[in-house]
């Protein structure tokens, strides 16, 4: 078994000890997202929610459900939630008329943009230990691992 020239005896295989970096990596960027997004009154789902309704001019529940990995009853909730906020609204669906669509209000988009440049405030922090070029090898090794994986399910 070749999982890496510099595997000692007994340690875990190197892509399990990679997958437990990623996972651990995951969780710690979502606890500082989590910081971030505590200003704003928000979790991490109502801000992709909103990232993905920015260029949109209305989506529907269950593409929303669909691309967030979220059962519709909680993208109902989130909804609503950012519904009293008055950061998103729902709209009919011209083409079904029993289905709705989602959308960013003015004020959602205006503060999309004030959580947007907080975030990206915060990774810049977390990436200040990088090198440009460090960063620009792990963007391409994530990319590439995205790519290897959506093919695995699709495939």
């Amino acid at each position: 078994m070749s999982t890496g020239s510099r595997q000692r005896r007994g340690d875990p295989p190197l892509p399990l000890r990679n997958y437990h970096l990623i996972h651990e990596l995951y969780v710690l960027q979502d606890a500082c997202d989590q910081q971030v997004l505590r200003q704003y009154d928000l979790i991490s789902s109502h801000y992709r929610l909103m990232i993905l309704l920015a260029d949109r001019p209305g989506v529907r529940l269950t593409t929303l459900s669909d691309q967030l990995l979220l059962s519709k009853s909680t993208i109902t909730r989130i909804v609503g939630q950012l519904e009293e906020k008055a950061w998103v609204k729902r709209i009919n669906d011209p083409e079904d008329g029993r289905a709705q669509r989602v959308t960013l209000t003015e004020l959602g988009h205006e503060k999309l943009k004030a959580i947007s440049e907080t975030h990206l405030n915060s990774l810049l922090q977390r990436s200040r230990f990088f090198e440009p070029q460090e960063l620009e090898a792990l963007g391409t090794l994530l990319q590439k691992q995205c790519q290897n994986l959506a093919a695995c399910l699709h495939g």
